[in-house]
């Protein structure tokens, strides 16, 4: 069930309706019983996926958190972790390690025979498979104590608005929330409503309109020059931020309606001066998840700069890996990976370079014209990083890829021909009403981003209010895709 569906629009309005309706305390149930119907639409037999590995958790936090042995305990922490992780092994890298184990043994000279389990993978398991692991982890580092309610715990798996793509949520921070009815406001309403419509705007109106273009070219990128590959990797960089922070809006708009609080998942990255910075803009739910299980317990940057460098690597190589079975999304976070360990060594250089202040000194503030000068060079390096690393993210095959990135070499930047944009997709018309989205899109990042006050004003005016809503649902039912296209991160 697509967040940008007229299914979805009738279950949240029905599910709406008897969840308002019914006494508060009775709210829960109803919250539960919701979230896993809506689940069920995809495909019921996910469901019961869902509520094993939802009652594995459970049993097995409570064991941790019981007072037992420390070998009871890490017992209970291994067979949790390897039943989450096996079964995320399982559907979503079984035939990828199938292929490679095939392809090593034939590069060794032995005869075999390709074969595939094809599995079908449950949607959302990445995301809440890491919820439930993070939740296991941090009931065993103590950090919080297990669920003793059930109910609370399994509404904290399935939550329906982030239950397929996230945000990756925190135990300490829903776990309290859901224990009891949460009562809601107009304002909350307002404000939900407005995400929700961002949300779809940004999904509807910009990613799904650049999509074919960019399905188009990367489907077939020898069949294209140079102009195209490069033009359709900088609008993936735009249909993927599009597509994710629209699902994430959508996401937490709907829970703040339910009178829940997700956490923000991103924070404009695109106008990030630096890649450490843009880490922590994008997909920030992740990254934190990362950051707690896996880079601090290595050692995280309290450590000498070889084994940072490992840490880095590590963390980004299987965040690639968490993207999707191929060696281009492995490619894609060690790109990223060795992006931040490059820009730590201009640090390091840079700070043992700068002049050093007399003793209880105040530095010399730059100068205005420097630090615009930097800011300058870090986007510039910042956004070059990441288009390029795009490349491998979207290309079909490593193959695909280095075709895309040689080309560039020889980039002549020769006219576009809008025929080519018809044939993949785009007509005239739509390639400016496209422009004119994205610069929305921009300007309104910019505001969010640089002068949050002038929307918080805004907000404030009843009559500008009135006016923003009634243009962003013109928008979105004149303009916007209504096909069902599919969340790029569902795949995940």
């Amino acid at each position: 069930m697509l967040f940008n569906s007229f299914e979805f629009l009738i279950f949240l309005t029905a599910f709406l309706s008897i969840f308002f309706a019914v006494p508060l305390p009775t709210r829960r149930i109803v919250l539960l019983v919701g979230s896993y119907l809506f689940y069920a639409a995809w495909r019921p037999s996910f469901v019961v996926l869902l509520m094993f590995t939802t009652l594995v958790d459970y049993v097995g936090a409570r064991i941790i958190d019981g007072g037992y042995s420390a070998a009871v305990r890490r017992a209970a922490l291994t067979v949790s972790l390897a039943i989450n992780l096996g079964l995320l092994a399982t559907f979503k890298y079984l035939d990828f390690f199938i292929n490679a184990a095939t392809g090593a043994v034939g590069f060794l000279g032995f005869e075999t025979h390709a074969w595939a389990m094809n599995l079908i993978l449950p949607v959302g398991i990445s995301f809440y498979t890491f919820q439930s692991v993070g939740y296991t982890l941090d009931v065993y580092s103590k950090r919080i104590p297990a669920e003793k309610n059930i109910i609370t715990y399994a509404i904290y798996v399935s939550f329906f608005p982030q239950l397929v793509a996230g945000p990756i949520e925190r135990a300490a921070h829903m776990l309290v929330q859901y224990r009891s009815p949460r009562q809601t406001s107009p304002n909350r309403i307002a404000t939900g409503l407005w995400l929700i419509g961002y949300g779809l705007f940004k999904k509807m109106c910009i990613a799904d309109l650049l999509a074919p273009f960019v399905n188009g070219v990367y489907a077939n990128p020898t069949a294209f020059s140079a102009t195209y590959t490069l033009s359709a990797t900088v609008l993936f960089a735009l249909q993927i931020y599009c597509d994710f922070s629209g699902y994430s809006d959508i996401a937490i708009g709907t829970a703040r309606i339910l009178g829940y609080d997700l956490l923000t998942n991103f924070r404009q990255p695109y106008f990030s001066t630096s890649l450490s910075d843009f880490w922590r803009r994008w997909h920030i739910a992740l990254s934190s998840w990362f950051r707690d299980f896996v880079y601090i317990p290595l050692g995280g940057s309290k450590v000498a700069l070889p084994k940072w460098t490992r840490n880095v690597l590590v963390v980004f190589v299987l965040s690639g890996l968490w993207h999707g079975a191929n060696w281009t999304f492995l490619l894609w976070g060690f790109i990223h990976g060795v992006g931040l360990v490059v820009e730590r060594f201009f640090v390091l250089v840079s700070a043992v370079g700068a002049p050093r202040h007399a003793i209880g000194a105040a530095p010399s503030p730059r100068k205005p014209l420097a630090v615009v000068a930097l800011n300058v060079l870090g986007f510039a390096a910042t956004i070059s990083t990441v288009v390029l690393a795009w490349v491998m993210f979207r290309a079909n095959s490593i193959a695909d890829a280095t075709h895309i990135l040689s080309s560039w070499a020889s980039l002549s930047f020769p006219p576009l021909d809008y025929g080519t944009f018809k044939i993949l997709g785009l007509a005239s018309f739509e390639i400016a009403l496209g422009a004119v989205h994205i610069v929305v899109l921009l300007l309104l990042d910019a505001l969010i981003c640089f002068r949050p006050s002038l929307l918080q004003w805004a907000r404030r005016k009843p009559a500008l209010s009135t006016m923003g809503a009634v243009a962003l649902i013109y928008d979105i039912a004149l303009f916007g895709v209504f096909g069902r296209v599919d969340f790029i991160y569902f795949q995940f």
